[in-house]
C-alpha cells in the first residue's frame, strides 16, 4: 500500500534523525591500564586526560561519547574494521596508513630504562639485549621495524613494562615518558632509571576510522575551541603534570599528625599524673 504524502515526510524525517544520531554517536577505545592518558577508575568509569578532552569536545560538538576499552593489541584492530570510531594514539607512517587522524594534542616522546650503570644512545646497542615493551604499541612497532635485533619481551600493559626490568626478567623497557613517570610513583619501584636520551619523538592525536572523514572535521573544530579558551592547557596540567611525587611526600609529613597528638596526650597525663602524686609543701 503505497504511503501518503504525510507519512511519506514522517518516514523521510525518521530516517534523517536516524542518520544524524548515527553520525552524532562515537565509540572511543582505548587501554583500560594506561594512566594518566586514558584508563579505568577505582569507581570503573573511564577517566584520563584523553577521556576530559574527548568529553569536553563532545559537550562543544554535540557528541554522544561510548568507550569500549580493551586489550591494547586488538583496539586498533577494532579501529580498522569499523567496529569503533576514534582512539587516541601516537601518529606515525604506518598508522597513517590505516587510519584518519585528528589535529594533534599534544607531542610525547619514549625513554629507556634500565638498572643504570649503562648509557644506550643507539637503538642498535640493544641487540641481544632484552627489551620490554608493551605489544601493538609504539615502542613494539618501533622495535620490530628497527631492526636491531633485540630480544622483545611484550607485556599487555604498558603501565606494567616497567616491572619486567625490575623483577630481572628484562634488561630494559621502552615506553612513553609519562606513563614510565607515572607508574614510577603509582606503582613504588625502585632501582630502575632513565638510560637513554628522548626516542619516538611523535605527535599524539585521536585516530579515526577511515570510514569516519566527518568526525575528522567535528573533533579538530572541538579541538580548536578548547585550544583558543586555554581549557586545553587547563586539562594537560590538570592530567599530565607530576603532581604525584608531591602529594606523596605532603602524605609522608601528614601522616605524622596524629601521632603527635597522641604523643602530646600522653605528654600531658604524665604531667598531670606527676603533679598529683608530688607532695604537700
Amino acid at each position: 500500500m503505497p504511503l501518503s504524502v504525510p507519512r511519506r515526510w514522517l518516514f523521510a524525517l525518521a530516517l534523517a534523525a536516524s542518520a544524524a544520531s548515527a553520525q552524532d554517536a562515537v565509540r572511543v577505545g582505548g587501554d583500560p591500564h594506561y594512566p594518566p592518558h586514558h584508563y579505568l577508575g577505582a569507581d570503573g568509569k573511564p577517566q584520563g586526560f584523553d577521556i576530559a578532552v574527548l568529553d569536553a569536545v563532545a559537550d562543544a560538538e554535540g557528541l554522544s561519547l561510548s568507550v569500549e576499552f580493551g586489550e591494547w593489541s586488538g583496539v586498533l584492530d577494532r579501529l580498522e574494521r569499523g567496529e569503533l570510531d576514534l582512539v587516541p594514539m601516537f601518529i606515525s607512517d604506518d598508522r597513517r596508513q590505516r587510519f584518519l587522524f585528528s589535529r594533534p594534542v599534544m607531542r610525547r616522546h619514549h625513554v629507556l630504562y634500565g638498572r643504570g650503570g649503562e648509557r644506550i644512545t643507539d637503538v642498535q646497542q640493544l641487540a641481544g639485549r632484552r627489551v620490554a615493551v608493551q605489544f601493538g604499541g609504539m615502542a613494539w612497532e618501533w622495535m620490530v621495524n628497527s631492526g636491531a635485533d633485540a630480544v622483545l619481551r611484550p607485556v599487555n600493559e604498558e603501565s606494567l613494562v616497567l616491572v619486567e626490568v625490575v623483577r630481572g626478567d628484562a634488561d630494559f623497557a621502552l615506553l612513553p615518558e609519562d606513563i614510565g613517570r607515572h607508574a614510577l610513583v603509582a606503582q613504588r619501584l625502585e632501582g630502575i632509571e632513565v638510560v637513554g636520551p628522548p626516542w619516538l619523538e611523535l605527535d599524539y592525536a585521536f585516530g579515526i576510522n577511515p570510514a569516519r572523514p566527518d568526525l575528522v572535521e567535528r573533533i579538530d573544530a572541538g579541538l580548536g575551541k578548547l585550544e583558543r579558551d586555554g581549557q586545553l592547557e587547563a586539562l594537560r596540567r590538570q592530567w599530565l603534570e607530576p603532581r604525584a611525587v608531591a602529594d606523596s611526600r605532603a602524605w609522608s609529613v601528614w601522616w605524622l599528625l596524629p601521632i603527635a597528638v597522641v604523643l602530646s596526650g600522653v605528654l600531658v597525663f604524665l604531667v598531670i599524673e606527676r603533679r598529683s602524686h608530688r607532695p604537700p609543701a
